[in-house]
């Protein structure tokens, strides 16, 4: 029988995960177009960052997001593979929550998030920012990708 305490953890995923643009048995190479992307939103709150999803497939995530000024993702994201950023204009504020550690990225920067690490993105400038966001080998698995840990922030 499950814990209780563990099935209230896990989060349910949208039955397309994984197979954008394409089921895993059915691969082949494909063009997408605007009309094949999910366009979707992430986050809590007023100011939720818009994330084009390219590609998700069960062995890479592609996407493209921004946020606006004054703007962040929330919750902490954590992914079962590699995360790769390339930032393809403004400035972005990345934050781990569990080290307390904050990365500038600006236009042309590229930055790596390893399998596992929790991550929040700002914007504190005055313009919006827009990343592009690969995930390998997988983006999403069965792990609990609800933060329950105490953010640890910087002090000087």
């Amino acid at each position: 029988m499950e814990n209780n305490k563990d099935s209230k953890k896990k989060s349910k995923f949208p039955e397309w995960m994984g197979k954008l643009p394409f089921p895993p048995d059915k691969k082949k190479p494909k063009v997408i177009r605007r009309e094949d992307v999910k366009n979707t939103v992430y986050g809590k709150g007023n100011k939720p960052i818009k994330v084009t999803i390219i590609a998700d497939t069960n062995r890479l995530y592609f996407s493209d997001y921004s946020i606006k000024p004054g703007g962040w993702f929330e919750p902490p994201d954590i992914h079962a593979g590699d995360e790769v950023y390339y930032c393809l204009e403004g400035e972005a504020t990345m934050f781990d929550p569990i080290n307390g550690e904050t990365f500038v990225l600006k236009e042309g920067d590229g930055f790596l998030i390893p399998k596992g690490t929790w991550h929040v993105g700002y914007n504190f400038a005055d313009k919006p920012f827009r990343l592009l966001t690969i995930i390998a080998p997988k983006a999403w698995a069965d792990l609990n990708v609800n933060f329950d840990g105490k953010q640890a922030f910087y002090k000087d």
